[in-house]
């Protein structure tokens, strides 16, 4: 049996302002972005929170993983997490 491979990993920020106008609640999450070179979903984003917690818009996990079959694909989930806790990302 063949040892699945890491092509690709990076590091970056997320930001998501909550979805109001009076609110200027964001968020800001560390993420790591890990596609393998085979699996049913090759590509993993791991988010952690890292910043100020929202004075008044619902706070979403502060560790969360998104499993995606293609790049498209996590961004479309990224968007339908955010959206669930009223948020959108910028």
């Amino acid at each position: 049996m063949a040892k699945i491979k890491i092509i690709y990993e990076e590091e970056s920020v997320l930001f998501a302002k909550y979805y109001h106008p009076q609110s200027d609640d964001y968020l800001e999450y560390r993420t790591k972005i890990l596609i393998k070179d085979s699996g049913k979903t090759p590509v993993h984003l791991k988010l952690k929170f890292d910043g100020i917690l929202p004075s008044y818009a619902p706070m979403p996990p502060n560790e969360h993983t998104i499993k995606a079959k293609s790049i498209l694909d996590l961004n479309v989930k990224i968007v339908r997490w955010l959206k669930k806790y009223g948020y959108i990302q910028i």
